[in-house]
């Protein structure tokens, strides 16, 4: 029998969640009952979904060492997602949320200074900013330097240097490192660098934020802060009742993410009670 320990160390027991799952889905006659020994490519749609919503270890390489960087005396936690198939989802201790599109890195602080909010990155990520009008946001590329508020934005760079920036919602400005060049771009618009100055065209990518939250992974996260981040990208809400079942930190990966599975094998995992009201679910211990 697995003990539970401090609730901010507790670890989900993920086969039993699923078997739980199982047997309600099959209840429920949602399963393809013609071969209890079907493999999970010859399980029925619904099951598929159900099946890619369990809680599992990390499959992509999550690298978390600390630096010490000479500007700062912070050290820096760095995220690097090498799983071609998820998304790895980050919360930044300010109520930011960042979305690392495979081959990517995010270098953070444990903790944001006071005066300050500032992050590296490599690759494709998304980002979603929590506002703060006297703190803002900094996040520092090889070539380029892009400043904000509050906004939602996505960033993708190469190891050729190259840079282009897409904004979802509100303002941000960009400036290139070599020449000191600065552009403003806002929603609807996309920019990059072409002969060292700025390009800026209309982005007509609607669906952008739907292909990082399509298949989400979370590693060692807070409960309070996946859920933070499902009321981000789900019209139905999510709430959470207690203050003793927000620490629980998961492991977790979705795939077609549907709150209704997300909610339902979170609360099998953790033994918590999950109940639908109308236009919101709540869990509790």
């Amino acid at each position: 029998m697995i003990q539970q320990p401090h609730h901010d160390m507790y670890q989900p027991d993920t086969d039993k969640a699923w078997n739980a799952l199982h047997a309600r889905l099959q209840k429920d006659n949602l399963l393809n009952t013609t071969n209890q020994q079907t493999s999970f490519r010859r399980f029925s749609p619904v099951l598929k979904w159900a099946v890619a919503a369990v809680l599992v270890l990390a499959i992509a390489t999550v690298a978390i060492h600390y630096l010490l960087p000479a500007h700062n005396s912070l050290p820096l936690l760095t995220f690097q997602n090498n799983d071609a198939d998820n998304t790895l989802v980050k919360t930044l201790d300010d109520g930011s949320t960042v979305y690392l599109a495979a081959s990517t890195s995010l270098s953070y602080p444990v903790q944001f200074a006071h005066d300050s909010r500032e992050v590296s990155m490599k690759g494709n990520a998304m980002f979603d900013i929590a506002r703060n009008p006297v703190k803002p946001f900094r996040i520092e590329t090889e070539k380029i330097i892009v400043e904000v508020l509050g906004t939602a934005f996505n960033i993708k760079t190469d190891d050729k240097g190259s840079f282009e920036l897409s904004v979802l919602r509100g303002k941000v400005k960009v400036t290139q490192k070599a020449n000191g060049e600065t552009a403003y771009v806002v929603a609807g618009e996309q920019a990059s660098v072409i002969d060292n100055h700025w390009q800026k065209t209309h982005n007509a990518n609607s669906t952008l934020l739907n292909n990082f939250i399509r298949n989400m992974r979370f590693k060692d996260e807070p409960l309070d802060r996946i859920v933070q981040v499902i009321n981000q990208n789900s019209s139905r809400k999510v709430a959470l009742k207690g203050t003793t079942i927000k620490n629980h930190k998961l492991n977790v990966r979705f795939y077609n993410n549907d709150v209704e599975t997300m909610t339902e094998v979170i609360s099998l995992a953790l033994h918590l009670t999950r109940e639908v009201r109308q236009d919101s679910i709540f869990i509790s211990q």
